[in-house]
């Protein structure tokens, strides 16, 4: 089976790093946040709703091909992701919805990684990691690449208000 990158598809994978679960391809999380990867996983994916198991908690599902490509995709991420293009920003924003936030007007990620670190500066975003999450000191810029491809609405508001108050875009 031949897996071809796309948007869609880096967006899910995005999601996937930041809550992923030691089982099959899924996530843990919050009501809105496994509705976007039901719905990312039978639209891209192709997985019929039967083979999607979820509980109050965790959706998931198992397909072997599926799953070596997340994993590679991630151990590489930084030579996948190296360009600024929608490849990139659709990996950035399924990583910022599923584990991202804003405090005082700055977006961040939890559960970051160096490597993490590494891809952002490589694509032009300073950053520092802070009491346990990786501070985006450029924000702005941030927001421009992220925002059209953020599906989460309540961290894509966030993210705008902060934007926002300091410049129209």
């Amino acid at each position: 089976m031949r897996i071809k990158m796309t948007p869609k598809l880096a967006y899910l994978i995005g999601m996937w790093k930041g809550r992923k679960i030691p089982r099959g391809i899924g996530i843990r999380g919050s009501g809105r946040i496994r509705e976007i990867f039901l719905k990312g996983a039978m639209e891209v994916l192709g997985v019929p709703p039967e083979k999607l198991q979820m509980d109050e908690k965790e959706i998931y599902f198992y397909h072997s091909a599926y799953r070596k490509f997340f994993e590679e995709t991630e151990k590489n991420e930084v030579d996948i992701f190296r360009k600024k293009n929608n490849y990139s920003a659709s990996y950035l924003a399924g990583m910022f919805d599923s584990c991202g936030g804003v405090e005082r007007d700055t977006p961040y990620l939890v559960r970051a990684s160096y490597q993490d670190q590494m891809l952002l500066e490589l694509l032009g975003f300073r950053t520092r990691f802070t009491r346990g999450k990786l501070v985006i000191l450029t924000p702005r810029e941030f927001i421009i690449f992220v925002k059209d491809f953020l599906k989460h609405s309540e961290i894509k508001e966030a993210l705008m208000r902060s934007g926002n108050e300091r410049d129209r875009y």
